[in-house]
């Protein structure tokens, strides 16, 4: 019998006996007051007692490890694991809606105020409250989609003024818009908690790699940096930082890289957005979206006795997914590839079929059995479409 059944917190943690054993401790304390031959059958009224007084401490003793839990990013739940994250700066990310970096072409000094450019199938991008055209005659910004969800723009597709504002001429996007998601995840909101811990790093790099992970929106981080004087293969100019970031919102994209990145440090990339620091000093921050490979590919099988149609969209899937998962200027590799499309979701083998031929290429009518190479400052994406399952005869 248990000597206390209360929780107990020690340097292992916390602990608690279950209610059976709280229930016979209440048991044995009863007889050792009014004797052994004391009744305490579940059908009667003492017996009842002890099973009320037995399960009250019970649930106090599960509230109190739920309470210990909480404050635990790796167990804590709901509105307990938003609290536990605060102290890594993070918090959970809201249901979001698409975005798209858009190019507005106008006349110098132009205010554009609650500024909505329209796409083609007539859904509205909500520019920043208000936009003012530089001397350059042009400024990237990023717009929000008005409707919440998966909202799609490929690149060109947003292209009209939806509220004609003298001065503003144009509107594009060169990239495609990046798609809204639903409310993060608590097993989404621990794994950006254990990236968020690099933030404190010795290396500054590193730091900025996962400040631009916990930004808002962000999805995957690359770059490249050149310590030296000389440009590097890649174009980096010397002494300067180019960062590859997939999601996410230009303007908090470049206060990030600015308040991380050293003094003296210049930035490298095709987009570049002006950050007003805390003194108002204007300070131009570079960086790059990552270009977009399309890969394409073709798989051939033979089907066993249990094969079904159904296989067919599966394998599909595994390879999206695979694909989709990539680092930016992580290659294609093929035979991973191949191990993904046979891997079921337990890890095993998929025995309904049997792999003849696989081939990969960024178009589908260049298909060949070699691995896709992808550059430093690209992404490879592939859809469902671009996967063809074709089940060979085997007779």
């Amino acid at each position: 019998m248990i000597e206390d059944p209360v929780f107990k917190v020690t340097e292992a943690g916390i602990s608690a006996p279950s209610y059976a054993e709280i229930y016979e401790y209440y048991k044995q304390r009863m007889r050792e007051i009014f004797g052994d031959d004391i009744n305490l059958d579940a059908d009667t009224q003492d017996g009842q007692m002890v099973a009320m007084y037995a399960l009250a401490l019970s649930d106090v003793n599960s509230q109190a490890i739920a309470v210990y839990n909480a404050y635990n990013p790796s167990t804590a739940k709901g509105i307990a694991l938003d609290t536990a994250v605060k102290v890594n700066g993070i918090q959970r990310r809201s249901a979001s809606h698409s975005q798209a970096d858009l190019k507005l072409i106008g006349q110098a000094g132009t205010h554009i105020i609650s500024g909505v450019a329209l796409d083609e199938q007539e859904n509205k991008w909500l520019l920043p409250e208000d936009v003012v055209i530089p001397p350059s005659g042009e400024i990237v910004v990023t717009a929000i989609a008005e409707d919440e969800g998966n909202i799609k723009a490929a690149p060109g597709a947003i292209n009209r003024i939806g509220t004609p504002t003298l001065g503003w001429q144009t509107v594009t996007n060169a990239l495609a818009a990046e798609e809204g998601v639903p409310v993060q995840t608590d097993a989404e909101l621990r794994i950006q908690q254990t990236k968020s811990t690099a933030l404190p790093s010795v290396s500054l790099w590193e730091g900025i790699v996962a400040s631009l992970l916990t930004t808002d929106g962000v999805r995957r981080v690359s770059g490249v940096k050149n310590d030296g004087d000389l440009p590097t293969d890649e174009g980096i100019p010397g002494h300067s930082i180019a960062m590859i970031v997939d999601g996410g919102d230009v303007a908090e994209i470049a206060k990030t890289i600015f308040l991380k990145k050293g003094e003296g440090v210049g930035t490298y990339g095709s987009t570049t957005y002006t950050y007003l620091d805390t003194y108002g000093f204007p300070n131009k921050i570079s960086f790059s979206r990552p270009t977009n490979v399309d890969i394409f590919c073709e798989i051939k099988i033979s089907p066993a006795r249990n094969f079904l149609s159904t296989a067919e969209e599966e394998i599909k899937a595994r390879i999206v997914t695979y694909i989709n998962s990539l680092e930016i200027g992580e290659s294609v590799n093929i035979s991973r590839v191949l191990a993904n499309a046979v891997k079921t979701d337990n890890g095993v083998v998929d025995t309904r079929f049997v792999v003849n031929d696989i081939s990969l290429g960024e178009s589908s009518t260049q298909l060949t059995t070699a691995s896709v190479d992808i550059e430093w400052n690209e992404a490879a994406i592939c859809e469902l479409q671009n996967v063809t399952v074709t089940v060979e005869d085997v007779s």
